[in-house]
């Protein structure tokens, strides 16, 4: 038989071949076809009738499994609610875990008046600081608010070429937490001692009873008995911001860069701030690393007058011939309305420095109201606040307070934070008779008059002999 007879014809013929014949479709009529779709819809819905019965009253749970004597797992199971999380159990097979999946009652870290219990994050930014650092790290040991409460984290940034606070901050903090710090310092202090030319010549011309003092703080172990402890955690961040005014006494102080140099710092802190808070700290605290003279007491002290944000007064010592002290610290202040015209003066983009004859707000600073015989516990309010020593409440973080890294009502970081924390309605205070120290920072016109004083020593010697 030829193959075409097998085929369909190419050329519209169909080959009639028996066996198909068997299998044409047989006809229906319209009303048998009705009947079969009624059946289809009938029994699609009769499954979805079922099916809402058996699952529209499920409610959505998160099981945690937890161990059980029974020979059927029982889970713990937490179901979120308008009123809270609740507590069922669940005798199913474990389906979800809650290891990944945190809850925090953010009323419950509002910052107590005495601690009591909460978690402290310390934080302290960092800038070629390698000469400060022992003595930073030998007051972190000397705290005696419960180590394991506190949290710390260093920002190193912008460092010199060559300097080594990265490496030094590491190295410290592992010694920090295995509890071998105090003997890793004596060490290197012995090895310092035999070194010549000491750096230090200006320490003849400071107050001795300021000398005195610094000596009785650090010639022995911390006074905390406590400072072997290990803290609660301890992290380093590194990012540099392009800073590039230097970390000399008269760089960092000249008033033409003050503005730029506060709103670099400022940014620096908000990375810091940021990046280290988590949800559980109360407390937030901040200190510079070249403070010389710090109760360890620091943090009960400013928790005790449940501010909101409040900070300590901060002196330097000077040499004899400069008057023995001065106030450091002149970014804490009451607001004045001399201040407050000057501004209406002022570009938007202006930031006010104090202490600066370019700009006579003629404020109350926190510095100048001391008095050596006062009360500790005497506190002010204040507008502006200075950076060294800031304890804060975690949550005027979290409700958007920082440092402004602009111009914020002319004033830029700290005294931004201050001036924005209340606006928002916080507390903001500070202690005028409550003194921490701050190392004295040769000028280069202080280390001149120094080496005049020296060469003039040397000369009357020279004679005597």
């Amino acid at each position: 038989m030829p193959l075409r007879s097998l085929t369909p014809d190419l050329y519209g013929k169909q080959t009639d071949l028996p066996i198909f014949n068997k299998f044409k479709p047989k006809k229906h009529s319209s009303r048998t076809l009705i009947k079969r779709i009624f059946y289809i819809l009938l029994v699609c819905l009769i499954s979805f009738t079922i099916y809402s019965r058996f699952t529209y009253n499920v409610q959505p749970t998160i099981p945690i499994e937890t161990s059980s004597e029974k020979e059927e797992t029982q889970e713990q199971v937490f179901k979120v609610t308008e009123s809270g999380v609740e507590e069922i159990i669940n005798n199913t097979e474990n389906l979800y875990k809650l290891d990944n999946i945190e809850f925090y009652d953010l009323n419950n870290y509002q910052g107590n008046k005495d601690g009591n219990g909460d978690i402290v994050l310390f934080l302290m930014p960092l800038r070629n600081a390698e000469h400060v650092l022992p003595m930073a790290f030998y007051n972190l040991m000397n705290l005696t608010y419960d180590h394991s409460l506190i949290d710390i984290a260093f920002l190193v940034s912008d460092c010199s070429e060559g300097d080594t606070t990265l490496e030094t901050v590491f190295q410290y903090s592992v010694a920090l937490q295995n509890g071998t710090l105090y003997d890793l310092l004596r060490k290197e202090e012995e090895k310092e001692r035999t070194v010549e030319g000491s750096n230090d010549l200006y320490k003849q011309y400071m107050p001795k009873s300021y000398m005195d003092a610094v000596e009785a703080a650090y010639k022995d172990k911390p006074h905390d008995k406590n400072y072997k402890s290990p803290f609660r955690s301890v992290t380093i961040y590194k990012k540099d911001f392009g800073q590039v005014i230097g970390q000399g006494f008269s760089d960092r102080h000249a008033v033409k860069v003050q503005g730029v140099r506060r709103k670099l710092m400022g940014r620096a802190r908000n990375w810091l701030t940021s990046s280290a808070l988590k949800p559980y700290h109360s407390w937030v605290y901040w200190r510079d690393a070249d403070l010389e003279l710090i109760n360890g007491d620091v943090l009960q002290k400013l928790m005790s007058f449940d501010y909101d944000v409040i900070v300590p007064n901060v002196w330097r010592p000077l040499p004899k011939f400069l008057g023995d002290e001065q106030p450091y610290d002149l970014n804490s202040w009451v607001e004045s309305q001399p201040a407050l015209d000057l501004a209406k003066t002022l570009d938007e983009d202006d930031v006010i420095v104090e202490g600066y004859a370019e700009y006579p707000t003629w404020r109350a600073h926190l510095a100048y109201i001391r008095d050596p015989n006062g009360n500790e516990n005497e506190i002010v309010d204040l507008d502006g606040i200075g950076g060294v020593s800031i304890l804060a409440k975690a949550k005027t973080f979290r409700q958007g307070s920082h440092f402004a890294a602009f111009t914020f009502e002319n004033h830029a970081e700290t005294e931004a934070y201050g001036k924005m924390s209340k606006k928002m309605g916080y507390s903001v205070g500070g202690l005028p008779h409550y003194v921490i120290w701050h190392i004295y920072e040769p000028s280069e016109e202080d280390l001149n008059k120094i080496s005049k004083m020296e060469r003039k020593k040397r000369r009357k010697n020279r004679k005597k002999e």
